[in-house]
C-alpha cells in the first residue's frame, strides 16, 4: 500500500472531523499496488447513512490541500444496495484503520 502512516492519520482525522467517527475509510485502486508509481488517492467512505455532497466536497478539498495529491472519493451507505462499482471497491478496498 503506497500511503504513509502520516497520510493515513491525515485522511482519517479529516474524514472523521467532517463526516463523523462512524465512517469507515478504505483505500482502493492503484495505491494498493506497491509496484506502481504515482496515481491519485481512491478512497471509499462507508457510512450508516448517505453523506451529503457538501461534506464530500469539503473532505476532497481538504485532503487535496493537505496531501498535495488528487483525491477521488466514493461513498457507500450501509443502508443501500451497492452499485457494481461500489461492490468492487468494497471487496478490494483496504481499511485504513488496519494500517494506522
Amino acid at each position: 500500500m503506497r500511503v504513509t502512516h502520516d497520510q493515513i492519520h491525515i485522511i482519517l482525522s479529516t474524514v472523521r472531523s467532517i463526516a463523523g467517527t462512524d465512517v469507515e475509510v478504505r483505500l482502493f485502486g492503484s495505491r494498493l499496488d506497491d509496484t506502481r508509481k504515482g496515481g491519485d488517492l481512491d478512497l471509499l467512505l462507508i457510512s450508516p447513512k448517505p453523506l451529503p455532497r457538501l461534506a464530500l466536497a469539503e473532505i476532497k478539498g481538504k485532503l487535496e490541500a493537505k496531501l498535495y495529491l488528487p483525491v477521488d472519493l466514493l461513498s457507500y451507505s450501509r443502508d443501500r444496495v451497492p452499485s457494481p462499482f461500489q461492490a468492487i471497491a468494497l471487496s478490494q478496498g483496504h481499511p485504513l484503520d488496519d494500517a494506522a
